[in-house]
């Protein structure tokens, strides 16, 4: 039977709040450390493995996961706090990770910016270096098994349940376990070369869905095709998604070789792949992620872009907003003035709005910019109140201050940048948004 909330752990040390997943093997819940009030994640195994007659020897895996989830202490882990015995099975006491796996944001969200993905890639590598210099391969590298923060600036890497202990390149007997689409060719095999390059393909695949929101087909239907065929029939990303780069398009096709012979025999030799140059740290501090390539910002009025980029690649909304209106004053010559007039608007060139407009929807992850506000209105027909409304410029029919305005990533949609709550010129910006977005179309 599952614990109901309010069940008590270790004689009230720990109280359950609800469930926040099950899979095959193991239960999750979401407890209160009742001493200090902070929530932790406790993972232990479910009712219907408990009834199984190999039950001690799925305990022992189960423990031997956790042992190795100990062993692995790095920020992007989740940490593991303790493990305790309650009667009848073991449980790990976890962090809890107030957030969102990947395959869940790509379901609910859409798939990620080229630049957001390779931020969330580069953190989980840092992980598996780590992993891998443990003598651990993960093995079941996935975007169901990536946990991302709530405020989308850290990844996680989570659930070691397949994790085992390899010699690099030398034949070993693994269990045979797979995640459709996310594991290679050798995973298939009980007993076959192991090694990092393993762990390369989940993280390549991974990268593959995170970009195109599909996932890739099965290695062993590739394999099979691959025989009949002679060739991979693996579809390219960039065909399922043009905006992605040639070169991170590469990089993923290379990390997915069939063969691991094929792939780069470690993660950080497939960074290099991506320009991404991470290693060892064997303090366990996380790295500096090194500047990812990213557009050249283009500018009429021969504007220096770079303060903005910087400010939205740190999170920092709200500076970032100001700067936005200060580019605009910049632009139109005027700042003197503080205020733009209908001609400017008119007049706006109009490779600024899209460098502004591309800065804000690529560092957002989709949710704020110009374009974003233009599909808006189009939506609510141009009725500027009902538009207040839909992105929460307006609350109990009236307009909020500045200081009201939430400038974080869990604002609604459009919520950001703001200059447009000048509600007069509203419209005149819009039609020129509105003819980019034609443009676009």
């Amino acid at each position: 039977m599952n614990w109901e909330t309010g069940t008590s752990l270790q004689s009230g040390k720990y109280l359950i709040q609800k469930i926040l997943g099950q899979g095959g093997f193991g239960i999750t819940y979401l407890a209160k450390e009742t001493a200090t009030g902070s929530l932790v994640a406790i993972k232990t195994l479910n009712e219907k493995v408990r009834k199984r007659p190999d039950f001690i020897q799925c305990q022992q895996d189960f423990l031997n996961e956790a042992l190795r989830l100990a062993k692995c202490s790095h920020p992007y882990i989740v940490e593991v706090h303790e493990l305790i015995f309650e009667e009848p099975v073991w449980c790990v006491v976890m962090e809890y990770i107030n957030g969102i796996d990947v395959a869940s944001l790509i379901q609910e969200e859409g798939i990620l910016s080229e630049f957001q993905a390779l931020v969330y890639i580069g953190q989980i590598a840092q992980a598996l270096i780590f992993v891998h210099h443990q003598g651990i391969l993960h093995r079941d590298v996935k975007p169901l098994n990536i946990l991302i923060t709530n405020n989308r600036t850290e990844a996680r890497l989570i659930d070691f349940g397949l994790a085992r202990k390899f010699t690099p390149n030398l034949t070993q007997t693994h269990t045979e376990y797979t995640s459709e689409g996310f594991s290679p060719l050798e995973q298939y095999d009980k007993r076959a070369l192991r090694g990092a390059y393993t762990d390369v393909y989940g993280l390549a695949a991974t990268l593959y869905g995170m970009l195109t929101g599909k996932a890739p087909k099965p290695a062993l239907k590739r394999y099979r095709s691959f025989s009949q065929y002679q060739e991979d029939p693996l579809v390219p990303p960039k065909k399922l998604n043009h905006l992605i780069s040639q070169q991170v398009n590469d990089a993923i096709l290379k990390g997915m070789a069939l063969e691991p012979q094929n792939r780069p025999n470690s993660i950080s030799n497939w960074l290099k792949l991506l320009d991404l140059d991470i290693k060892f740290n064997p303090n366990y501090a996380v790295q500096e992620m090194p500047a990812l390539p990213t557009a050249e910002w283009s500018s009429a009025t021969g504007i220096d872009y770079s303060k903005l980029r910087d400010l939205l690649a740190a999170g920092n909304w709200q500076e970032a907003d100001r700067e936005t209106g200060n580019l605009m004053l910049l632009i139109c010559g005027r700042e003197k003035e503080g205020k733009l007039n209908i001609d400017d608007l008119q007049n706006f060139p109009q490779r600024d709005l899209l460098t502004l407009d591309n800065l804000w929807r690529e560092y957002s992850l989709g949710r704020f910019g110009f374009s974003i506000q233009g599909k808006l209105w189009q939506k609510i027909n141009g009725k500027y109140e009902d538009f207040c409304n839909l992105i929460g410029w307006r609350k109990k029919f009236a307009t909020l201050p500045y200081n009201q305005l939430i400038f974080n990533i869990t604002a609604p949609q459009g919520h950001l940048p703001t200059w447009g709550r000048r509600g007069q010129l509203w419209p005149h910006l819009a039609a020129k948004i509105l003819d980019l977005l034609k443009d676009e179309d």
